[in-house]
């Protein structure tokens, strides 16, 4: 490593290359998976720049941010193909030449033989490298990362020069290398050490939930409190700085005091999602569950299929739009269709006791709803939804008035049923 980058980061900002980024074809993660690791670091981040595949608007826009701040992230533009300019033009911004480096193309070969497939010429671009560097090994993907000083003088400071780190653009290679190659260097160089607790409510609105701590928020100095919300929850992320071993813990009683607040409406102090939650709770308890999604569609069932190890608990779904499917693979019986409809309380009950009995599972849950943004009426709105659960204590039903456009709707009551598995799992 340059001798140069063992300094206290005061300061740092994240530039994500890509013109996809910027035409919105593809959704930065990057920017806010990298901004919370950083602060996570204690280490302050005040600007975010997406940059074009643009030599000269990138070689600009280096220059400007190594001038203002001690840390620049970049991620993108590492690939082989001509567009992907990010290494050498980070490395003119330092002065710093292209040298080829024999580990990265051994690496780059293995690659590709374990693959069976030829090595294309554009491919040894990515050996080449800026000299001297520290490198960064991919361990998800074929270009390595590089972390050098940039010499960018300012009017504070003419010596001053700021630490450049180049990152791949795929999240998947991005995250890998951050935790293992980065992470462990920026930690020594952070001002400050920080302990932070996520705070997980579901039940109440963000602004509801703000004004019963709003004498914590006045009052914060150390430990701090920011609310977030997302679709149909909201969270508090509650941090304290630690300026030396020696430092008595202020989590704890900030995040007791929380508690009392807010009570049953608190899912999860930690980083887990309400449906890791539900999964967790299913595993503990050797549960297998089953679904009859209508108006979700699949939605919770691919929901919970995303977390890895599901098999263990999930055994299956039926997606059930039309009556006959209802009628015929979930037992419905026709007097509930012509009596109370597809959306009801009475239909709801007999999708999830026919799920569970065809299913054979220890749990069954049923959604029906109208999603939107057809189909509603006075009697019937649109974000009207039954869910029902069935185990071996009964079945039972929830209904819920989601508001919002049709994606709305279900994702919010995706969120809702992993609360109602967790409420009965409790």
């Amino acid at each position: 490593m340059d001798e140069k980058l063992i300094k206290k980061i005061r300061s740092a900002e994240i530039i994500c290359v890509g013109t996809e980024l910027l035409m919105g074809h593809t959704l930065n993660t990057n920017a806010g998976y990298i901004a919370r690791e950083l602060a996570e670091l204690g280490i302050p981040s005040y600007r975010q720049t997406v940059i074009g595949d643009n030599v000269d608007r990138l070689l600009l826009q280096i220059k400007e941010s190594a001038s203002r701040s001690d840390l620049v992230i970049l991620t993108g533009g590492l690939g082989p193909t001509t567009d992907d300019l990010t290494m050498e033009t980070a490395a003119k911004a330092a002065g710093l030449p292209m040298a080829f480096h024999e580990e990265s193309y051994r690496a780059l070969t293995k690659i590709f033989e374990r693959f069976g497939r030829v090595m294309t010429e554009n491919n040894m671009k990515q050996a080449v490298l800026p000299y001297p560097a520290e490198i960064l090994p991919n361990t998800n993907g074929t270009a390595p990362g590089a972390m050098f000083d940039c010499p960018a003088p300012n009017d504070e400071d003419p010596q001053h020069a700021a630490s450049l780190i180049l990152l791949p653009g795929p999240p998947s290679e991005v995250v890998p290398m951050f935790t293992l190659s980065v992470r462990p260097i920026l930690e020594e160089l952070a001002p400050f050490r920080f302990r932070t607790a996520y705070v997980h409510l579901i039940g109440i609105g963000e602004s509801a939930a703000e004004t019963r701590v709003k004498d914590l928020i006045d009052a914060q100095i150390n430990p701090t409190i920011a609310p977030y919300a997302s679709e149909g929850e909201c969270m508090f992320r509650v941090t304290q700085r630690i300026d030396t071993d020696q430092d008595p813990d202020l989590l704890t009683p900030m995040l007791d005091e929380l508690k009392i607040r807010f009570g049953e409406h608190i899912y999860e102090i930690g980083t887990r999602s309400m449906k890791e939650v539900a999964y967790d709770l299913l595993l503990a308890g050797g549960k297998t569950i089953s679904f009859a999604e209508s108006c979700t569609s699949g939605m919770v069932s691919s929901e919970l299929g995303d977390i890895p190890g599901a098999s263990r608990v999930f055994t299956g779904s039926v997606i059930s739009y039309d009556n006959r499917i209802k009628r015929d693979v979930l037992g419905v019986s026709d007097e509930i269709l012509s009596s109370y409809g597809a959306v009801s309380e009475e239909c709801a009950l007999a999708m999830a006791q026919g799920c569970r009995d065809l299913m054979k599972t220890d749990i069954a849950v049923s959604i029906t709803g109208i999603a939107g943004p057809e189909g509603g009426s006075d009697e019937k709105p649109v974000g009207l939804v039954y869910m029902a659960i069935s185990d071996s204590e009964g079945t039972s039903v929830q209904k819920m008035q989601a508001v919002g456009n049709r994606m709305r709707v279900r994702r919010v009551t995706t969120l809702q049923v992993f609360n109602m598995i967790r409420k009965r799992l409790l």
